[in-house]
């Protein structure tokens, strides 16, 4: 990463003043935006403009506009497609040094920050922060955030801001610049920059990762990554990929990409990769399911007496709905822990747990979930039209990939609502998302170490379960009535 430590030249006010005529969404008229487009570049030429920064300029414009003719056309993947290529080119006429909200700002909605996608471009960085300019010399993904080295202007003292984690989207904090030894290491000079994810939780893949990556490629660019996991989705199936060995971090900047969205291309990129996995074949004849279950098992947020509810809602659903296919969701693998001891040992708890209730509800058509891969999970999904499940990792297998399937979830907490109304907002198209009053439960009693995060990671208990499996059927009743009358 080359330094940035030229002053603001004197012509980027008349070229910006061009940029914003020429590229205008308003609906005044082409003839007047392209006269003050022309008096303004004539007056940035004057001004002694930089030639390649107009050439760029009249490039982004035409880009922009033939996006706005193919919108006009009706051909809206191909105009996204070239206003994506248009805001990834670099911005040489950017107003001087960037301060930490520009830094911090999304490219897209919700989806790759700025300060990620000009470390991606190996463009000169500057930054203004408490009335010093700081330039960046270095950045490296670690395991978990992006560590951003810093050179200060006044004094060439070294400085690190290490950003926050994924489900910020790798945002850098407030405050975050803190002094480095003189000597740091570096290897940022001169390097193309490499991206890094894999997130070896499949949720934060699909929210914080894949939408970031998609965009990028989504312009016609080529990326070189580190993947340090495959949790459902080898990345070298996506065209426009190199996979990088572990290595390239130790070798070149790298950078990952953040986001906070599960976006529609996000998900459905997903989905059409899982379906064409190998999956087993399902019994002949099987029913279409009716509902989802999910079965949490013992552990953080625990449901102690799950087995109780589930086995009476499952008999009023039997006798309601005239004994359909139930679904009965519990530990389910990515592609890289069908192996390791922890997730069996989850599998086996959540297998115990789906076995009690069965063994309670002999009438009943149910269908254990547990054990299978993504793949299979959503074969065996497939048709379901509503489900019950606990927050978390849980709720965003049917909520963020059948994301049009409304369902109910389980929080012990007093904040229920809003955490509801958190997942379903972190889905784009996310269907309805209801909880059950908060006066129908108790968490434990906290122990003597705990803290206020720890709250919503409690157990809990339903106080009256008949109450409960009532408000339970009402909201399943609910939504089959409005499936079935939008039918």
């Amino acid at each position: 990463m080359a330094p940035a430590d030229q002053p603001k030249p004197p012509w980027q006010e008349a070229l910006l003043a061009a940029r914003t005529s020429l590229n205008s969404p308003a609906p005044a008229s082409a003839a007047g935006r392209l006269r003050r487009a022309r008096r303004a570049l004539l007056q940035a030429k004057r001004l002694g403009a930089d030639a390649a920064a107009i050439h760029q300029l009249g490039l982004e414009s035409a880009v922009l506009a033939l996006a706005q003719g193919l919108g006009h056309a009706g051909l809206g993947e191909a105009a996204r497609g070239c206003t994506a290529l248009a805001s990834l080119w670099p911005a040489p006429i950017h107003n001087g040094p960037w301060d930490l909200n520009a830094l911090n700002a999304w490219v897209y909605p919700r989806s790759l920050r700025r300060y990620q996608l000009e470390v991606l471009n190996g463009h000169a960085l500057a930054l203004e922060c408490n009335g010093e300019i700081y330039h960046l010399r270095d950045c490296r993904a670690d395991a978990d955030r992006n560590q951003l080295l810093w050179q200060r202007s006044s004094d060439q003292s070294w400085w690190s801001w290490v950003s926050d984690e994924c489900a910020d989207g790798y945002r850098l904090p407030d405050q975050g610049l803190q002094p480095v030894p003189a000597g740091a290491d570096r290897l940022g000079q001169g390097h193309a920059s490499v991206a890094r994810l894999g997130n070896a939780n499949f949720a934060h893949f699909l929210w914080n990762e894949l939408d970031p990556l998609l965009r990028v490629l989504a312009a016609g660019r080529r990326l070189e990554l580190v993947q340090d996991t495959d949790t459902v989705l080898d990345l070298t199936a996506l065209e426009g990929i190199t996979r990088l060995p572990d290595k390239a971090l130790n070798e070149r900047p790298s950078v990952r990409l953040g986001g906070t969205l599960v976006s529609k291309q996000a998900r459905a990129t997903l989905l059409r990769f899982l379906r064409a996995e190998p999956t087993q074949p399902l019994p002949p004849r099987r029913p279409r399911p009716l509902i989802l279950l999910g079965v949490r098992g013992p552990g953080r947020r625990e449901l102690h007496n799950e087995v109780a509810y589930y086995t009476g809602l499952i008999e009023a659903i039997t006798v309601h709905f005239c004994r359909p296919l139930i679904l009965l969701d519990g530990f389910t693998y990515q592609h890289n822990n069908r192996n390791h001891a922890e997730a069996q040992q989850r599998e086996q708890a959540c297998n115990n747990r789906i076995k009690a209730i069965m063994a309670a509800c002999p009438q009943a058509q149910l269908e254990s979930l547990s054990g299978h891969d993504f793949a299979h999970w959503l074969h065996c999904c497939e048709g379901m039209e509503f489900y019950i499940t606990h927050e978390g990792t849980m709720q965003h297998k049917p909520g963020w990939l059948m994301e049009a399937v409304p369902g109910l979830c389980l929080v012990g907490s007093a904040r229920a609502e809003a955490i509801a109304s958190w997942h379903r907002l972190q889905c784009e198209g996310a269907d309805a998302l209801a909880v059950l009053p908060t006066d129908l439960y108790a968490q434990d009693h906290p122990s003597a170490t705990s803290s206020a995060l720890d709250e919503r990671d409690r157990s809990f208990r339903i106080l009256d379960i008949p109450r409960a499996i009532q408000l339970t059927m009402e909201q399943i009743r609910r939504q089959l009535e409005l499936n079935s009358s939008g039918a």
